[in-house]
């Protein structure tokens, strides 16, 4: 089997045990690359709740429970993976749940399966796992400042094109002055260009995404 890349995140009240949780990590996987990143403080909880989506309970009062500050992300590579009946990696999940327990509380995050690595990269960088990986490897982390995209609003329609285009077993084309998005992973499409007040008609779905201060209509329609 091919190794994989996955990613880990230590929020920021996890970071006192950084060197510990990172040497461990070595000792499993094979570090990529690390970023350190800083969203703005004001759009914290707006950012969290664009990424974690309906993992994320309603009320949850998440970014208290992992600080607001900068976190460490680290891309490995399992050269190994072993999966679960699920198809979820038994080695990273071992791991974040080792990591949990050492804080005694959810301050890790990972993703257990080469779709959900895309879903978080997608969200946290607007790239895919290619873009990433081919990047050239730096030794110390990449400082990296910058709010998810889309998270308030998009610059103009082709920046959330862009990021759409690279997902998966999707196709957009031009329809009624706006755009349909043609996708296997409808609910990703609409979570990651942060669509709201859709509507249905026969075939696909009309959503809203905000650009700038106006409102612009997308289209999405699920293949399979």
């Amino acid at each position: 089997m091919e190794k994989e890349l996955y990613l880990f995140i230590l929020w920021q009240k996890a970071r006192f045990m950084e060197k510990n949780i990172i040497n461990d990590i070595k000792k499993k996987f094979e570090i990529f690359q690390s970023y350190e990143v800083t969203w703005t403080p004001e759009l914290f909880a707006s950012n969290l709740a664009h990424f974690y989506g309906k993992k994320l309970p309603k009320g949850c009062k998440k970014e208290k429970e992992v600080g607001y500050g900068p976190f460490l992300l680290l891309f490995v590579y399992d050269n190994n993976p072993s999966y679960n009946k699920n198809k979820h990696n038994l080695n990273i999940i071992t791991a974040k749940h080792k990591y949990r327990q050492l804080l005694g509380a959810n301050l890790v995050h990972a993703s257990d399966n080469p779709e959900e690595t895309l879903e978080n990269t997608l969200f946290l960088f607007g790239k895919n796992l290619k873009d990433i990986e081919k990047e050239i490897q730096q030794s110390s982390p990449i400082t990296y400042n910058k709010d998810i995209k889309g998270v308030c609003s998009w610059s103009n329609i082709e920046e959330a094109l862009d990021i759409a285009k690279k997902i998966p077993f999707t196709r957009i084309t031009p329809y009624k002055r706006s755009y349909l998005i043609h996708t296997r992973h409808a609910d990703l499409v609409r979570r990651l260009l942060n669509a709201r007040s859709h509507f249905k008609i026969p075939g696909r779905h009309k959503y809203f995404i905000k650009i700038n201060k106006t409102k612009f209509p997308i289209y999405i329609r699920k293949v399979s």
